[in-house]
């Protein structure tokens, strides 16, 4: 798979402060999901920031994504063309004053012709579930409305990487539903996803966790790696997802249920699996 985003040795300090990341490593491919976890001021944020062009290193060996070097004031113009970012409130990414309009700005910032604009707007629309709030107030939305509509609105131009900085952290359990959803319907070979979460139960669909811990990576591998080596999840103070919980109780009492589930669908069938005591 083409690698799209090549991170290697990324350091950055905001003026004035301590280093924010202090030599992160980091190698995503087209088509891969990958989950960022750690606890606050473990760099995250920063990281996010950083591989949507936002920021420049303060230095890296190598600092690439999708082949535009982030070490460069053109390299981050172009890495923002390539990279969506969507962050935790978005009301400060809406536009528009209202859905349609919203989800057209940035084809029409790049010139595109009327009927392209219109048929890529009816796309969206119709992909995440907005069609009858196309003349609705971004404000006057739902939170889950209201981060699909920003959601559709970073990838109304064509992206090759989707970085989503805690898209949930603001929401009830529905509209989290909502956006969950949503995130999953993206995942294609092409695109590459980074998922930055402090809710455990998000990592289970990623195909890999980063942990990160004061600026550096602490753990790179599969989730259920991760969750299952309990001295690293407390030191890094994450917690595990809430069949994980379960089944860790169920075996702190006596009853053990196998591989550590990480969904509701894995526990049921640890627990009814034959030779569970």
């Amino acid at each position: 798979m083409t690698t799209l985003i090549d991170i290697q040795d990324l350091h950055f300090a905001y003026a004035g402060g301590a280093e924010a990341l202090a030599g992160v490593d980091l190698r995503v491919a087209a088509g891969e999901f990958v989950a960022v976890v750690g606890p606050n001021g473990s760099g995250k944020s920063t990281l996010a920031r950083l591989l949507g062009g936002l920021e420049r290193p303060s230095a890296a060996a190598r600092a690439e994504v999708c082949g535009q070097d982030l070490l460069t004031g053109k390299g981050r113009t172009a890495a923002r063309r390539e990279v969506g970012v969507l962050f935790q409130d978005p009301e400060n990414q809406f536009v528009g004053s209202n859905v349609e309009e919203d989800l057209a700005f940035g084809p029409e910032n790049l010139g595109w012709p009327p009927e392209r604009i219109q048929a890529r707007v009816d796309e969206l629309l119709a992909g995440f579930g907005l069609e009858e709030l196309r003349t609705r107030e971004p404000h006057l939305l739902s939170g889950g409305q209201k981060q699909r509509t920003a959601l559709a609105g970073v990838l109304a131009l064509p992206r090759r990487v989707l970085v989503l900085d805690e898209p949930t952290a603001m929401l009830d359990p529905s509209g989290r539903d909502e956006v969950l959803d949503a995130v999953r319907a993206l995942r294609r070979d092409t695109l590459a996803i980074v998922f930055v979460t402090q809710e455990m139960d998000e990592v289970v669909d990623a195909q890999r966790v980063v942990a990160l811990r004061a600026g550096r990576v602490a753990f790179d591998g599969l989730p259920a790696s991760l969750f299952a080596d309990a001295a690293l999840v407390q030191e890094l103070s994450l917690g595990v997802p809430i069949p994980a919980e379960v089944a860790l109780e169920l075996s702190r009492r006596g009853r053990r249920v196998g591989a550590l589930p990480l969904t509701l669908e894995a526990l049921v069938a640890a627990l009814a699996a034959p030779g569970t005591v």
